[in-house]
């Protein structure tokens, strides 16, 4: 596990359909600088569930894969850098495809 520095702020991601079959549980918690970006989320949440890269991150840690979004507190999709994310926030991986 990385060290944090006291700056950081915790967060919790809520994994839905794929990514919770993939990570094998329902959340993770990370500890984020502030001014997180979709790079530094990305890397570490692979760092918390390498099961992850490759099936919901991309193999190079840039982002996710394609057809996954975020959402912060089930409130706001999340397009932008930084991420904006305060402690105590939820982020959600969702798929941006509708079943039908």
């Amino acid at each position: 596990m990385a060290l944090t520095n006291n700056t950081d702020i915790a967060i919790k991601v809520e994994l839905f359909g794929i990514p919770r079959l993939a990570a094998g549980r329902r959340e993770i918690e990370l500890d984020l600088p502030p001014e997180a970006s979709r790079l530094g989320f990305a890397e570490a949440l692979a760092e918390a569930c390498p099961a992850l890269v490759g099936k919901v991150i991309r193999d190079d840690l840039t982002g996710l894969q394609d057809g996954y979004v975020l959402n912060r507190n089930g409130l706001a999709f999340l397009k932008s850098e930084p991420l904006n994310v305060q402690d105590g926030d939820s982020i959600l991986i969702l798929s941006n495809q509708a079943g039908g």
